[in-house]
């Protein structure tokens, strides 16, 4: 993992103790990358893309086999229903923003900001932060 990715995640790691907090983050965050690889018509090359990026940067096969997984799993019973676009893109910002209210629930600090936002960092929270909640889920030092 590249030196950027790896002091936010140690940012990230700084603001994620609470196991209720990071299991209600996973759950939130593979709803909403499932979302947003529904609003493409090709969502399975969409996430074969998102794997494939996490398996450049993060390399850690047993996080990204179970995103893989779990997003899969969520993509297949989404697919199966006729959702429109508004509301999947509804559903997406309501699962990306789900999170920082259990940030307020178990009184933990969020790492984004308005005052730290930069284009990376809203990459960083968009992308990773499935892969830093089950890392930090697993307790895994090892990355």
């Amino acid at each position: 993992m590249n030196q950027s990715l790896l002091d936010e995640l140690k940012e990230f790691k700084q603001c994620h103790k609470n196991n209720y907090n990071i299991y209600f983050h996973i759950l939130c965050c593979c709803i909403y990358m499932a979302l947003l690889c529904l609003l493409f018509k090709n969502y399975y090359v969409v996430l074969i893309i998102y794997i494939g990026l996490l398996l450049l940067t993060i390399k850690n096969i047993a996080v990204v086999s179970t995103i893989f997984i779990l997003l899969a799993g969520i993509i297949a019973v989404g697919s199966s229903y006729n959702i429109s676009k508004l509301y999947l893109v509804v559903l997406f910002i309501t699962f990306y923003f789900l999170p920082d209210l259990s940030h307020y629930l178990t009184n933990e600090p969020t790492v984004l900001s308005i005052d730290t936002i930069t284009p990376f960092t809203l990459f960083t929270n968009i992308f990773y932060l499935l892969p830093f909640s089950l890392m930090c889920a697993i307790k895994n030092e090892d990355f």
